[in-house]
């Protein structure tokens, strides 16, 4: 007799698609209710559905623990969709998600393409796609350099509290004769840094190399990463670093839209 109920289940589209119907639906109020709409009337109206069937699943998402109702309040996220929230976040591996991003900079600019993460005063590489120039960058992914002169650096330092700028500035370091070494003037950089949205290395970090890079977001605004175009001065001008800039700042922005910023 089970067998017999299931197999008319299956068959019957009607019944496939009111399913499909009522968890497209409680997708839709589980976005709703994250975007701020905390109401019964305002979440029905948002969908087109009735009072009683947005009440009927919203009871529902309720009881399996992706809704919290406050009499006083209404509905808001509960802990069932907190947690899987971070299980997505944990599985999440950053330079799988951006390497299609990289690429397609690397492929728009034919320069060298580098992702990095700061871990205390240092950035360190996670990816790199090389560059289709003669000139070839020698770096490698899991290099360290000093944050305060790269790109890389400075364009995660530039969103990050200053007293945590701070700590990472070393102070009087000289990788080349351009590297900045005061604080005043370190500081004065990552304002302007936050201003144009980019940073630059200009010979700072190495003699003859300049980077544009951007800093990544994470879903809570926090920069975690950030993208960078690495090549030898004599291809980045600064004629040519404005476009260069636009181009590495739009794919930092796509990349932060796929971790929820």
């Amino acid at each position: 007799m089970g067998v017999v109920k299931k197999a008319a289940l299956g068959a019957n589209p009607t019944l496939r698609t009111s399913g499909t119907q009522t968890l497209l639906r409680g997708l839709l109020l589980l976005e709703k209710v994250g975007e701020g709409v905390r109401d019964l009337p305002t979440l029905a109206s948002s969908l087109g559905l009735s009072r009683s069937t947005t009440y009927r699943i919203l009871s529902a998402l309720v009881r399996a623990g992706y809704l919290v109702h406050e009499p006083k309040i209404g509905y808001r996220l509960g802990p069932q969709l907190i947690r899987l929230g971070f299980k997505a976040y944990g599985q999440l591996q950053l330079p799988i998600l951006a390497r299609p991003h990289l690429e397609r900079l690397r492929d728009a600019t034919n320069e060298t393409v580098h992702l990095a993460i700061r871990e205390g005063a240092e950035v360190i590489y996670i990816d790199k796609v090389p560059g289709r120039r003669e000139l070839q960058l020698a770096s490698q992914i899991g290099s360290r350099f000093p944050a305060q002169s790269t790109a890389l650096g400075k364009a995660i330092l530039a969103w990050l509290p200053e007293e945590e700028a701070r700590r990472a500035f070393v102070p009087g370091l000289k990788r080349t004769e351009r590297t900045i070494a005061e604080w005043e003037l370190f500081l004065d950089e990552l304002k302007r840094t936050r201003q144009r949205g980019y940073a630059l290395d200009m010979e700072e970090n190495e003699t003859g190399v300049r980077c544009v890079a951007a800093p990544i977001f994470n879903g809570r605004g926090e920069p975690v990463a950030a993208v960078s175009v690495s090549t030898a001065s004599i291809y980045l001008d600064d004629t040519r670093v404005p476009e260069v800039a636009h181009m590495v700042q739009q794919v930092a922005q796509a990349i932060s839209r796929e971790l929820g910023s």
